[in-house]
């Protein structure tokens, strides 16, 4: 039963102010977004909120809280206690990179905590009492330079621990990472170790045999002995680069090893039988030793990048026959300082590895790709991806790629290659580099504070999957021709852009690829002349040309598109960074483009508001779904462009523009378009704004205009729209009125950080709108803030004290008012409309009662029988006038006049006296019961009339003609029949008995009721 009470209560509740009802985790001032899945697993969002402390009302049954990147100075022994079901806890640069303390026993209760991330908090030492069910535990980006076997105590279930970062050059610490004997052997489950970027000058020792990863890449070790990894026969991926780094081209901090390079025992790593991965890179090693290599049968990937290793690699290379089953290894930047020779040679122990599959030899600096050079190569079935970037070659036989079966990427940009019918490019004289050192390619990309030798590969996912990939960019192939591309084989993705191509193509240049469906010629100065451009390649889905400015910024040349339209299967263009303010076509066909970016272009100048002649440029790309018409110095689309552009669109972005408006009833034309991007425009209202003219429109990105006021029902919009992004506009207000939603929008996201609002009473409608929604607003806590007046200045919104605007004793007072009257109302309504004539006749009846009882002289009736029925019905009617009165005021022995409403009734008179005098000046009323009638309010109060009649005088007057069978089961009917059976007439239902029925009716209108009455009941009704 309490528990039945409760939800009632809260029922009733959420009826009146649902906002009251709501746990704090839902209402809109809580500043975490919440996350449910399966009801299982709840997740607390707090990410970047700028809390001081841990919020109020995260609930018991929260199983992930992210904390991340607050301004937690303390975490206190209670910010968690109470949540018990807390599996993963995200504590990671909780106080923005200063100082956090932790309470001793601060995660004591967190029985089920499984995940525990410390990361970037200045911890000085792992905190105390952390419960003994932790798995993995991240500390990495601390001050954490000392460790004992207290420090982990207790923490045996630990599988994965993350201590890299803690002293390094962009985290210093001015002394190194001292960890004592035997810290992890407790710690049997450990299987991932992380002490990488730390300052350590030794490998830790006992560490546990369960480990798997281990990884102390980017410290100070200069030496492993031969006892370092002993025992670790599950270890799988080791990695130790980066302890003696080439110091030359390093991008960071860089301090030499005494011995030039580290030091390895020849048995370090011959415990080592289970690895798969391992990385050397940046340790400038000058040779292998092949005794390391002698036990790891099971190495896949092998990463030696960084080091001083090109003779190594090109001698004997003895090493490779220990490590048969490898798939990738790195072999980048391996240059010998000062030396460019004219070419290499791999060592034939290559051929050895039949599942190598991906192969880097980028940064070896030479400048032929020899006969050779790659001949070893040649038959390894299952290598598909060959990186030969940034070695300066200025000569390359296509021939040599012949040779490969299976390679599937080619990777040559970086070079120096020169197109093939140029006569011999200028060679460096004495086989020295032309500068003094080696550069590091911009398309090798490290981190700055995080050098961990990876070399990126540049290569677009929708390329890649195309098939056979040539990249070429960045070489000196400032023209093409088909001889370019001979012996590379079937190329279906080709990248030659930064090469400085500024011929005009006359669609022969990629006439042996004839495969290629994607294509990418940006940064260039391709020159667009002739129709028949790229004509032969009939298979081109995608192409880029992009950032090719350079002719489209010259007056009085052509400016050619036409080129598209023969182009059969094209999907993709992409034109932008291209400065277009002028072209010589007008119109550009395509029946299969769907992609069309357009982007830092000047359609300004092309829409001219007097000159239509580029209107069109769009209209005949029928296929198109995707137009990017951003940055084209847009001030004003003209009307006829809406109209012109392709129907069939689903996004259009028409950003960082300088639009002040927008034709919003064009949107009819596009019955596709779903996402709308007009952000970083200088749209300044939204009054008239009409959306209801499409029915797709999910998103709608306003963000970064002008907008400084929004209509009245701004959201009755289309029931299609999911997402509106209004931030960083100028709206300092909004009414509540504006996000009326109606019960069928499916509004769900609402963005309205960065604009100044003006914190006042004016805002407690929206303010309220935004308690009672359940639209998302996100940031709103952190994001959505007050800008005036001054001392509401940086405080969020939707914390305005909406006290200021409310009296409480004048609002209870008016709540009280306004309810009990309107409680009050609906009761009288209700009684009214059910009981009204039970009311009336109490009311007449107590008045009798007061005033005593008398009885009224009326002269004599006027009339024989009042006749009341349904007026409203037509045929009730016309059977009353044309049936009824003439059978009973016409035909027959003798005439009765009868009373009819529609005849009789004095005009202007209310309809009660109407009815009252037609009952008192007849002798008999005659109720036609049809099923329509018996529902009015007449019908009711005549009978209750005719019934006064009877206590008044003792006169029973009433009458019923059956036209429809109506009231079967009414007790009053079945009473009447038995009082005065006679009384009750029913309309025959065969025409041969409808003279008897007249009679009968006759007869019964002739006789006083008394008459016919029941003998048995006859008694009770005496005369007065």
């Amino acid at each position: 039963m309490a528990v039945t009470f409760w939800i009632y209560v809260l029922l009733f509740c959420y009826q009146i102010h649902p906002a009251i009802c709501k746990p704090a985790w839902m209402l809109p001032q809580f500043p975490c977004d919440v996350k449910a899945y399966n009801n299982s697993q709840v997740v607390f969002d707090c990410k970047g909120r700028f809390l001081h402390e841990v919020p109020d009302g995260i609930t018991g049954n929260a199983t992930e809280l992210d904390l991340s990147e607050n301004h937690l100075a303390n975490i206190s022994a209670n910010s968690f206690s109470k949540l018990l079901s807390l599996i993963k806890l995200n504590l990671s640069w909780a106080n923005k990179k200063r100082v956090v303390t932790i309470a001793v026993g601060a995660f004591k209760n967190l029985t089920k905590l499984n995940h525990l991330i410390l990361t970037g908090n200045c911890l000085q030492q792992i905190p105390r009492q952390l419960p003994q069910g932790v798995e993995i535990l991240e500390l990495n980006n601390n001050k954490i330079v000392s460790l004992d076997k207290s420090s982990l105590a207790g923490l045996t279930n630990v599988t994965e621990l993350m201590l890299s970062k803690n002293c390094y050059s962009w985290n210093p610490c001015r002394t190194h990472m001292n960890i004592t004997e035997d810290v992890f052997t407790g710690l049997t489950k450990l299987q991932t170790l992380d002490l990488s970027f730390d300052n350590l000058t030794y490998v830790p020792k006992g560490l546990p045999p369960s480990l798997i990863v281990l990884k102390l890449g980017s410290n100070q070790i200069h030496y492993i002995s031969e006892d370092d990894f002993h025992g670790l026969y599950n270890l799988k991926t080791l990695q130790i680069q980066g302890n003696c780094p080439r110091c030359q081209t390093a991008p960071y901090p860089c301090v030499p090893c005494p011995n030039i390079s580290l030091g390895i025992h020849p048995l370090a790593f011959h415990s080592l039988g289970r690895l798969e991965k391992l990385h050397l890179g940046g340790n400038s090693l000058n040779h292998l030793n092949p005794s390391w290599f002698e036990k790891l049968n099971n190495l896949k990937h092998l990463f030696l990048s960084f080091n001083f290793l090109q003779k190594a690699i090109t001698e004997e290379a003895t090493f490779l026959k220990h490590i048969p089953k490898l798939e990738k290894i790195d072999l980048s930047f391996n240059f010998a300082l000062g030396l460019y020779p004219k070419t290499i040679n791999l060592s034939q122990e290559f051929s050895n590895l039949s599942y190598l599959r991906t192969l880097h030899l980028e940064g070896l600096v030479f400048q032929d790709i020899g006969p050779g050079t790659l001949q070893p190569l040649y038959e390894l079935k299952n290598l598909s991806t060959l990186n030969l970037g940034t070695n300066f070659i200025i000569h390359s036989d296509p021939t040599r790629f012949s040779r490969f079966s299976n390679l599937k990427v080619i990777y040559l940009a970086e070079n120096r290659l020169y197109p093939i019918p140029a006569t011999n490019p200028p060679l460096p004289g004495d086989g020295f580099n032309e500068s003094p050192e080696v550069a590091i390619s911009p398309f090798v990309k490290p981190n700055k504070k995080d050098f961990t030798y990876k070399v990126s590969r540049l290569i677009k996912q929708e390329c890649f999957d195309s098939g056979r990939v040539l990249i070429l960019s960045s070489n000196n192939l400032f023209f093409i021709s088909p001889k370019q591309f001979e012996g590379y084989g079937d190329i279906a993705c080709l990248n030659l852009s930064r090469n400085g191509f500024s011929a005009a193509l006359q669609g022969t240049e990629f006439s042996l690829l004839s495969n290629l469906t994607y294509l990418d010629l940006s940064y260039n100065k391709i020159d667009l002349a002739y129709n028949n451009a790229f004509i032969e390649l009939q298979k081109l889905q995608v192409l880029d040309l992009s950032y090719n400015e350079h002719y489209f910024k010259a007056y009085g040349i052509t400016h050619n598109l036409n080129f598209i339209k023969n182009l059969p299967v094209l999907r993709v263009l992409n034109m932008s960074y291209n400065a277009i303010f002028t072209l010589t076509t007008k119109q550009i066909y395509s029946k299969s483009l769907s992609e069309l970016y357009f982007t830092n272009n000047n359609l300004g100048t092309l829409w001219k508001e007097r000159d239509g002649s580029y209107n069109m440029l769009f209209t005949h790309l029928t296929n198109l779904t995707i137009l990017d018409i951003s940055q084209n110095k847009i001030t004003k689309i003209p009307v006829d462009v809406y109209s012109c552009l392709p129907y069939n669109l689903t996004k259009l972005r028409i950003s960082h523009n300088s639009l002040t408006d927008f034709k919003w009833d064009t949107l009819g034309f596009f019955q596709q378009l779903q996402i709308l991007d007009l952000s970083f425009n200088s749209i300044s209202n939204l009054i008239g704004i009409n959306l209801n003219n499409t029915q797709t429109l999910t998103f709608l990105d306003l963000s970064h205009n002008h907008i400084f006021h929004l209509d009245t029902g701004f959201m009755h919009g289309p029931k299609s729209l999911r997402t509106l992004d209004l931030s960083s506009n100028k709206l300092t207000t909004i009414n509540q009125s504006t996000f009326q939603l109606g019960s069928d929008s499916l509004i769900q996201t609402l963005l309205l950080q960065g604009n100044p609002f003006h914190c006042a009473c004016d805002l407690l409608d929206f303010i309220l709108w935004i308690e009672n929604s359940d639209v998302k607003i996100p940031r709103l806590t952190t994001k959505v803030k007050c800008h005036t007046p001054a001392n509401q200045e940086g405080q969020a919104v939707i914390y305005f004290d909406i006290n200021q605007c409310v009296n409480d004793i004048q609002a209870f007072l008016i709540y009280t008012i306004t309810t009990s009257f309107i409680v009050s109302f609906m009761i009288v309504v209700t009684v009214a409309h059910f009981f009204y004539w039970d009311a009336s006749y109490v009311i007449h009846y107590m008045k009798a009662k007061f005033k005593g009882y008398k009885s009224l002289n009326l002269p004599d009736s006027v009339y024989d029988v009042f006749v009341t029925y349904d007026t409203k019905d037509p045929h009730v009617s016309e059977w009353v006038m044309k049936n009824l009165r003439v059978q009973l005021e016409n035909e027959g022995e003798k005439h009765y006049p009868l009373c009819l409403e529609e005849r009789d009734w004095t005009p202007g008179v209310p309809l009660v006296d109407n009815l009252t005098q037609s009952i008192r000046y007849s002798r008999k009323t005659l109720f036609v019961l049809t099923e329509g009638y018996i529902k009015t309010g007449i019908f009711k109060m005549a009978m209750y009339l005719a019934h006064q009649r009877l206590l008044d005088e003792n006169v029973d007057v009433i009458v019923l003609l059956m036209l429809e069978p109506v009231l079967q089961q009414s007790h009053f009917l079945r009473l009447r029949k038995r009082l005065c059976g006679e009384s009750v007439v029913e309309w025959p239902r065969t025409v041969a008995a409808e003279p008897w029925f007249w009679q009968n009716l006759r007869n019964v209108v002739r006789v006083d009721n008394q008459v016919i009455y029941n003998k048995t009941y006859l008694k009770y009704f005496t005369s007065k």
